[in-house]
């Protein structure tokens, strides 16, 4: 299997045997070939391999997917997809990579939120204003 960082970024592995139920919390990096349910926190990154299976909500400095997830994904910074991943959940990153063939599934906000930027300052929330019904007869 290729890795997508160097070796040294994850100090932690589920490895593909491994059944784990619950959260981890941490600050280095965690690869999931194994299964996981519940949460991970880490400024860390944390690669799931292709045989590996979250259902969990992650928060991590940044999150590369090969295998499936279900679940949000919070990322400081990139979110990957490659070609093997398949998401079912939302999805928040200031970047996001998503290779031919990868299955996402929810909702996606990518990039930099600028102050003052969002929905509640748009014009009519993107709402299309609403008329009044013709009168009959009227002229």
């Amino acid at each position: 299997m290729p890795e997508v960082s160097g070796k040294d970024d994850y100090s932690t592995v589920i490895g593909p045997d491994a059944q784990f139920k619950g959260e981890l919390t941490f600050q280095g990096g965690v690869r999931v070939d194994g299964q996981l349910e519940g949460t991970i926190h880490t400024s860390g990154r944390v690669h799931v391999s292709k045989g590996g299976k979250l259902k969990a909500e992650v928060k991590a400095g940044g999150i590369s997917v090969e295998g499936q997830v279900d679940g949000n994904l919070i990322a400081e910074d990139r979110v990957e997809l490659r070609s093997t991943a398949q998401l079912r959940g939302d999805l928040k990153a200031t970047k996001l990579l998503v290779v031919e063939g990868a299955t996402f599934i929810g909702r996606c906000e990518v990039g930099v939120a600028s102050p003052g930027v969002g929905p509640e300052v748009r014009p009519n929330n993107g709402a299309v204003p609403a008329r009044a019904p013709a009168m009959a007869g009227s002229r």
